[in-house]
């Protein structure tokens, strides 16, 4: 049996064809209003190809690959993180009950125990509490408190290190179990912790009795607790001592792993925003002029400690403190600056990396005073205990020993011989092959006498060997000395020097020297071959600098050779002129645009040079670097080494064995506020990238001194991985933006001519018509923002920033305190570097590509499942006989075979085996059921969704936060588009119930309320989990009923498919607009950081827009009906209607009649789902749906 015919549409209903005058070219169209010519290009949009739709979709993919090739490949630091080993046992806290915090029930204290070390389940050392991060567990604890016991008793019964310390103790570790609670997603759940952390605090300085205290009865109890906090958890330490069950002085040491400081990760939740800026905002307050002598943070210290680029969960931008405290009292360090670690470190593997835990392990035991209350020492000699352990030594805050050193450690006598002070070039002595003389050997370097025009020149000492103080096995020590006049040495001066070292002979002139040992000022840095690959393969070189006018008091440095064979081991020491080792190169926006930069340095061949690269600030700028190799590689004593550096957080990476290197770091970051001091600007005192190099300073392969190139330039790839995990809250809030903007146009256009276009035309001609203008704004706006933002004062001054003594007459001026200028850099993008003005064109663009896509896959699911749905429907229709028959309808002259229903043509398509029909039924059942029940609320009757309306308002001002009755009624929203792209609504044509356009605006709300889903899903899989905990214990926040009861009731009042109707009134239509923009506005100057509030911006649209239906219902000055449009007579304006998308959810232009009876409708549906038609025509079929031009269906 053929199908029936389609039906065919009339000539008159057909558009008629567009006039010249129309045509965009001609001096009529140029006439018209911005309004009537958006409507003639959403038309052409829907009319002819979508060729700029499909030119941004293919653009947004291929950025979007390359950023996450970029992100995964390029500019990636090395993992060097060697795993850890120990022996946990965990022992429950059972008496820290609800008699001592109100979270007992929810939340457990542990005590941590190294098997085979720690025998004792009673607290006997200092206490150290370890908080677990978002999602975290507090088995986190065990890596460190392993390492910590084992240094203790190793050192302690191996070494004896600490037995000769009477303050050191050993370490008891204490761990939270939160159940992995979401602390970067909850308010409360984050300020819950830390009053149960408060409270544990107070329990357990309680369980120390001096009868518990390993060492005597004499040693103070313990006052307060040390702290350290992974990721989330270090926000919950720093909020402990903002709230009020804090006990004074509980706490003074707090280390961070991966804790954003400065902005939180995910900001989804308002509390979370909000305990952010008010425990930023104390913790300034607390270090200012008001407070001196009573500040509460006075002896806290603050020690951040981050991976770098291999923390994918975490900016390591956010984790800088330097505009929260002064550097007295904290700093932030990437693990790739921590001696012996020099490698980066993800999120999770920072509480377990084997290096870093030992450096933690080490500072932690070396801070530790029991003869102190606090069980700690001073502030100041933590804060050198911190510097020692974490940063690299060549800092200039890092004081030196040896050069102020009151007395000296060694006696030194050798014979005086012609060649035991060096000649070569004065100012420099280098030994190749150590030991080659088969007996000790000692080598003098003079100092020069007069240090006053070279007092900012250094001495840079540079060797293969080990040195230390004690070292038993050392074969190489190097000294400052000064010559001794003294002849004779008795027992009691003797005894003054921790060594005597004596060369000389009896019958030799002897010179006699009092020195100090370099090896208490010496830089480990990792060594650098030909083989070497990465900073953490293990050898280390030794390394020494000084300012050489702080070596006034010493004459001589003096190296001893203790090797008695010849090794392969050498020193390279040298005196090297400010001018000759310091050089700058100069990135501007010229050479940025051009990517190329290159600098040679001067033959001289010194073996240190520092080049400053101005202008590299920017943390979202990757560039490549390229040292030409050396002629003499072949010969070379060592491979260069490159260390890139930040002083402003403490950032170095190392280089061994440099040629070609990828140079990343994190200097000016989105969101980060920017420092300075007063009279400079931002863009001169960012910080600034700096460059280290050591290379050897000998020729030994006859080449003449050569030059040294270095090559600078941009690493566009590589850059394009930086924008990833920075602005990942970004794609969220301004795709938001562009379906504000795409709907404003909508109701332009649907207010001047009674049509609501689809939104996948009125994108098109967004693409066309306003999303050039929004780049060229969005590019202005970062050229112009470093004279936008405001700045303030920060309320602490920084030491590091104050002036050095002056004389009396300039006392008055240069001794003036200096405080820091404090930008926040938190509108738009969070950035205010002009070279990066077409970030936010691309951001823009990207975003509306992402909407194009989900636009798209939203449609052909929906579309999908409405299809399904319908054919199943006339299947069961053709299947069943009408009421009262035994068989079914039949034309004339022709019988209709019976129509297979849905479970049977399912299963006749799987027949081929038994399991598969099997499937085919399971998949059957689970389609259908799962449609009714998404359906279920939208069946119902006016009452009784009355009713369901008012239980799921009543459980989420008692028990459920809103977020769950959003995603209710996402779920019925869905079902209303579903509902109105089904073919059975074709019989509501004549009652204006389901009408294309109202599928077009049911589509548009899917759409706004698709890109709010994911600020609101977070906080459900929060409750989602508390649910898990503890299922009888309401959630804590998010009840406001206000917060989702417009949006419910607009998605109830949509159920019914009536359109919304069609403002005529100016004064309506300005407040549709002005909803509309203060979204746009708000989503691209806050959304990333306050995308919390682009809901409640959503909810009061949808408030306005349920106002509106309203007003439909008690017959108010609004128009649904086409005939109430246009001129006003009735009809619609003949060029205005010629101009209008002739289409429904983005289909051809072609109108089609519409089916008015049920068996017309019966005919049409098994036409097309029955027949041989292919699936696209009946999409086209069912897409061509548009109200006829004189207002009836």
């Amino acid at each position: 049996m053929s199908a029936p015919p389609s039906p065919v549409t009339p000539a008159s209903a057909r558009p008629p064809k567009l006039p010249a005058r129309l045509l965009p070219s001609s001096k009529y169209f140029r006439r018209r209003s911005s309004v009537q010519q958006l409507q003639y290009v959403a038309s052409s949009s829907v009319a002819g190809t979508y060729y700029r739709t499909f030119s941004v979709v293919v653009f947004t993919a291929i950025v979007l690959c390359l950023m996450l090739y970029s992100s995964l490949r390029r500019q990636v630091d090395s993992k060097g993180c060697n795993p850890a080993f120990y022996s946990p046992s965990y022992a429950k806290i059972k008496s820290f009950d609800t008699d001592h915090t109100r979270f007992a029930s929810k939340y457990s204290l542990f005590l941590y125990r190294e098997q085979t070390l720690d025998n004792t389940r009673e607290p006997r050392g200092v206490p150290v509490l370890f908080i677990p991060g978002n999602a975290g567990s507090y088995k986190q604890v065990r890596e460190i408190a392993a390492e910590a016991a084992h240094q203790y008793y190793d050192a302690l019964f191996a070494k004896g290190t600490f037995r000769d310390d009477p303050g050191s103790s050993s370490l008891d570790f204490f761990t939270a179990d939160f159940n992995e609670d979401f602390t970067a997603f909850h308010g409360h759940t984050l300020l819950d912790q830390a009053e149960y952390l408060n409270d544990a605090i107070a329990f357990i300085l309680s369980l120390y009795s001096p009868s518990r205290n390993e060492n005597g009865d004499d040693t103070p109890l313990p006052r307060s607790v040390i702290l350290i906090g992974h990721s989330m958890g270090g926000i919950v330490a720093r909020t402990m001592l903002t709230l009020p069950n804090y006990r004074p002085d509980s706490v003074n040491t707090i280390i961070t792993l991966s804790t954003p400081h400065v902005v939180p990760p995910a900001t989804f939740d308002w509390d979370i925003v909000n305990i952010f800026e008010k425990i930023n905002q104390y913790w300034r307050k607390s270090y200012s002029d008001d407070l001196v002598g009573k500040n509460p943070l006075a002896s806290v210290s603050l020690i951040s400690i981050t991976g770098g680029k291999l923390d994918a969960i975490v900016p390591s931008d956010f984790t800088s403190v330097s505009s929260l405290l002064p550097s007295t009292n904290g700093f932030t360090v990437f693990t790739s600056s921590i001696p012996n670690v020099w490698t980066g470190v993800d999120h999770l593997a920072v509480v377990w990396c084997n290096q870093l835990r030992r450096a933690i392990a080490q500072a932690l035991l070396h801070v530790v005073d029991t003869r102190e209350p606090t069980q700690t020492k001073s502030l100041e000699a933590r804060m050198e205990v911190f510097r020692s352990q974490f940063l690299t030594g060549l800092e200039p805050e890092v004081a030196k020993k040896a050069p102020l050193a009151l007395g000296h450690d060694t006696l030194l006598r050798v014979q005086d011989t012609p060649s035991i002070i060096s000649k070569q070039r004065q100012k420099r002595l280098t030994l190749r092959g150590l030991g080659s003389y088969r007996r000790p050997q000692v080598h003098l370097l003079p100092i020069p006498a007069d240090l006053s025009e070279s007092k900012d020149d250094i001495l840079s000492i540079l060797t293969d060997q080990t040195l230390e103080l004690d070292g038993k096995d050392q074969r190489v020590d190097i000294f400052l000395c000064q010559s001794s006049h003294r002849n004779t040495f008795d027992s009691d001066y003797l005894h003054t020097f921790n060594n005597v070292l004596d060369f000389s002979k009896p019958d030799s002139k002897t010179l006699t020297f009092v020195c100090s040992n370099m090896a208490q000022d010496k830089v480990v840095l990792p060594a650098s071959t030909r083989d070497s690959k990465f900073a953490h393969d293990g050898s280390v070189f030794s390394y020494v600098q000084y300012r050489m006018g702080d070596l006034f008091k010493y004459q001589y440095v003096a190296v001893v050779d203790s090797y008695a064979d010849e090794t392969s081991g050498f020193v390279t020491m040298e005196m090297i002129d400010s001018t000759a080792y310091k050089y700058d190169m100069h990135l501007d926006l010229k050479s940025s645009l051009s990517g190329d930069l290159t600098i040679s340095l001067p033959s001289g061949r010194a073996g240190f040079s520092e080049v400053t690269l101005s202008g590299l600030s920017n943390s979202l700028i990757s560039y490549k670097l390229d040292l030409a190799p050396s002629k003499c590689a072949d010969s070379e004593m060592f491979a260069p080494l490159i260390r890139q550096f930040l002083s402003d957080p403490h950032e170095s990476k190392y280089f061994p064995n440099a040629r070609k290197i990828q140079i990343g770091f994190h200097g000016a970051a989105p969101f980060v506020p920017l420092t300075s001091l007063p009279g400079g600007s931002f863009s001169e005192q960012q910080q600034t990238l700096k460059l280290q190099i050591w290379r050897d300073p000998t020729t030994a392969c006859g080449e003449r001194d050569e030059q040294v190139t270095l090559r600078v330039s941009v690493d566009m790839l590589g850059s394009l991985g930086n924008l990833v995990i920075r602005y990942r809250t970004a794609t969220a809030a301004l795709p938001l933006a562009i379906v504000g903007m795409v709907m404003l146009m909508q109701f332009n256009i649907y207010d001047a001519s009674g049509t609501f276009i689809t939104f996948g035309a009125a994108l098109e001609a967004f693409i066309g018509k306003a999303l050039p203008i929004l780049c060229l704004v969005s590019a202005s706006f970062i050229a112009l923002s470093p004279h936008l933002f405001p700045t303030s004062t920060l309320p602490f001054m920084d030491p590091a920033d104050q002036p050095a003594g002056s004389s009396d007459a300039d006392a008055s001026i240069n001794d003036r305190p200096v405080y820091r200028i404090i930008r926040d850099n938190d509108l738009f993008l969070g950035i205010s570097d002009p070279r990066l003005c077409l970030l936010g064109p691309l951001l823009f663009t990207l975003a509306t590509g992402l909407c194009i896509v989900v636009y798209y896959v939203v449609a052909i699911v929906l579309l999908f499942i409405a299809t399904t749905l319908d054919c199943l429907d006339a299947m069961k229709l053709q299947a069943s006989p009408p009421a009262g028959t035994d068989s079914p309808p039949t034309a004339p002259s022709q019988t209709i075979p019976r129509v297979l229903t849905s479970r049977e043509r399912v299963g006749k398509f799987f027949s081929s085996t038994l399991l598969l029909r099997f499937f085919a039924f399971l998949l059957t059942q689970l389609f259908v059921g799962l449609y009714n029940f998404v359906s279920m609320l939208a069946v119902f009757s006016g009452g009784k969704r009355l009713i369901t309306i008012f239980t799921l308002l009543l459980i989420v001002s008692a028990y459920v936060p809103f977020q769950f009755a959003f995603i209710v009624v996402f779920i019925v929203h869905i079902n209303t588009c579903i509902k109105s792209l089904r073919t059975q609504s074709y019989q509501y044509g004549l009652s204006e119930r389901f009408s294309p356009m109202f599928s077009n605006f049911a589509v548009s709300i899917l759409m706004l309320m698709i890109w709010i889903l994911p600020i609101n899903i977070p906080l459900l899989v929060v409750w989602i989990h508390n649910l898990s905990v503890k299922w009888t214990t309401p959630f804590s926040s998010h009840h406001n009923l206000l917060s989702i009861m417009p949006i419910i009731l607009l998605v109830e009042n949509m159920i019914s498919g009536k359109m919304l109707p069609r403002n005529t009134q100016v004064k309506q239509q300005i407040v549709t607009k002005i909803l509309l923009v203060y979204l746009i506005v708000y989503s691209c100057l806050h959304g990333i950081l306050n995308a919390y509030w682009l809901h409640h911006i959503v909810n009061i649209f949808a408030l306005w827009l349920f106002i509106v239906y309203l007003e439909l219902l008690s017959g108010g000055n609004y128009s649904y009906n086409s005939e109430r449009s246009g001129n006003g007579s009735g009809e619609v304006d003949s060029e205005l209607a010629m101009k209008l998308p002739q289409t429904s959810f983005g289909s051809s232009s072609v109108i089609a009649t519409v089916p008015t009876s049920a068996s017309s409708t019966a005919t049409t549906l098994q036409a097309s789902c029955g027949s041989s038609t292919t699936v696209t025509s009946y999409f086209d079929r069912k897409l061509e749906r548009v109200p006829s031009m004189n207002g009836k269906q």
